[in-house]
């Protein structure tokens, strides 16, 4: 019996899981759920480093109370963000969210240091404004004193590695969301740095996924009364260890969607593909475990119908997410679309009045209650996923014939139905819990408990239950389609 403990923290909500590998089976336990989220602070959104640092240490002292006998601990977080860290060894600054608004007219100030079309000839990375490359280039622009002294910066999941083991590095799989990255030459993007003039030695070494960092830090022996913990860097972003679990075989060609706060959809490639083509239409290259690229398109996702909930219950109106499902599924079908990745839907808010005004702005049916509102954002996701399938499929030149869907959305089965009826293909759900096995997979290849991905998504595949979706009403998406194709 193997047993290893995962972090996993999203930008609403973080766990402690305690994974044990046993008989060829994994196992999932969750023993400690916290809330995650930005910092509003002078007009800025800042993560609290400090306080998701004590919530691991909360997780880990009840894995230890619970007589857990760890063999690891590892963290994987969302994309993009980072801390800076000072020659003291402490952080210079607070660490900024990715919705920060310093970053909303920072593209053309780039652009104008080097050009979209350079930029994703070395990276090969989707343009989007939270994009780290965008984030330093805003500092840069204001001359924030945070970069000025600060001696290393640290992804968010290395960052918190650092505060466990005191390991200075970059998982190859975070740092390749950044925009800093070359994929072809597997090493930093040193053009795309001195352009934007970024100091070169702000970058520590890259380190390949599955690899440890170290051993839990004296002091932290010392407060918990453990041994030296293996700290290890999975994939360090939390796609990267979802799409690791993907239980996907060889036999049928299939593409990935995470589900959760952002829809990840792509397919996954032995090299990046960095034509014309896929800058054009704007896709992104992203490491995965095992040296493995993701390519992928970034999409909303279920943001969208998240900040609907907070606002009405801000109003005074608790929903609860089945109860959102079945006010979608009475509502009317196709009574409007909107395009998950305007603008105007980025910061969080007023989503309602924002998906409102979309509809009013492009002369279509204003969705009023709140069913009409999620069945609007959850047929435009799912029409969303369909041009991007479309989209994969030209820019690599392979049919895709099945969809696997991994995340928190896969507990939604209306639009796990709409995104079949929409992409006219089977749609396999499951495991919801893709990316805490994806992270207890990693710890397992790093220590040598598992020889490889392909064991693990096979051991994986034997202890999850998943859900068949089979296309519905296929006409009637058709003609969806050309209806939100031509309000886009």
């Amino acid at each position: 019996m193997q047993q290893y403990l995962a972090f996993d923290l999203g930008a609403s909500s973080g766990r402690a899981i305690l994974g044990t590998l046993q008989d060829g089976k994994i196992s999932l336990q969750e023993l400690h759920r916290f809330n995650n989220g930005p910092v509003q602070c002078n007009g800025g959104l800042f993560w609290n480093i400090l306080g998701l640092f004590q919530e691991l240490k909360a997780g880990l002292q009840k894995a230890l109370a619970a007589g857990a006998n760890l063999q690891g601990i590892a963290i994987d977080t969302w994309g993009v963000d980072y801390a800076l860290i000072g020659k003291d060894g402490f952080f210079a600054g607070f660490p900024r969210h990715y919705r920060d608004s310093r970053t909303d007219d920072i593209m053309p100030w780039a652009f104008a240091k080097m050009s979209p079309e350079q930029m994703y000839a070395h990276t090969g990375i989707q343009f989007m404004s939270l994009n780290t490359v965008f984030q330093l280039a805003a500092a840069l622009r204001a001359g924030e004193d945070s970069l000025k002294i600060a001696d290393k910066l640290l992804f968010t999941p290395n960052a918190l590695t650092y505060l466990l083991c005191g390991a200075v590095s970059a998982e190859y799989s975070i740092a390749t969301t950044s925009q800093l990255y070359d994929p072809g030459r597997r090493d930093w993007a040193w053009p795309v740095i001195d352009a934007i003039g970024i100091k070169r030695s702000l970058f520590p070494k890259i380190v390949p996924s599955c690899s440890v960092a170290g051993v839990l830090s004296d002091a932290l022996q010392e407060e918990f009364k453990c041994g030296p913990i293996p700290v290890i860097l999975v994939g360090s972003h939390d796609t990267a260890s979802a799409v690791a679990a993907v239980p996907a075989t060889a036999e049928k060609s299939w593409a990935y969607l995470s589900s959760g706060t952002w829809s990840l959809l792509g397919v996954e490639l032995d090299a990046p593909l960095l034509t014309d083509a896929a800058r054009t239409a704007n896709y992104t290259n992203e490491g995965g475990v095992g040296g493995k690229i993701r390519f992928l398109k970034n999409i909303m996702g279920l943001w969208l119908v998240q900040e609907c909930r907070n606002e009405w219950q801000r109003q005074g109106r608790t929903y609860s997410f089945a109860e959102l499902d079945a006010l979608a599924e009475q509502a009317e079908p196709f009574r409007s679309c909107v395009d998950p990745n305007h603008s105007s839907f980025v910061a969080p808010g007023d989503m309602p009045a924002r998906i409102a005004e979309f509809c009013r702005s492009t002369g279509q049916p204003v969705p009023e209650t709140p069913g009409q509102i999620v069945r609007t954002a959850f047929e435009s996701l799912a029409l969303r996923y369909k041009q991007t399938i479309a989209e994969l499929e030209e820019l690599q030149g392979r049919k895709i014939e099945v969809l696997h869907l991994v995340g928190g959305g896969c507990k939604g089965d209306i639009l796990n139905q709409f995104t079949a009826n929409a992409i006219e293909r089977e749609v396999i759900t499951g495991p919801v819990e893709a990316t805490a096995l994806g992270n207890i997979m990693g710890q397992a290849i790093a220590t040598g408990a598992i020889s490889s991905v392909q064991e693990g998504r096979n051991i994986i595949r034997s202890c999850t239950q998943t859900k068949t979706f089979r296309p519905q009403d296929q006409e009637a998406w058709r003609a969806a389609y050309q209806k939100y194709r031509s309000v886009l």
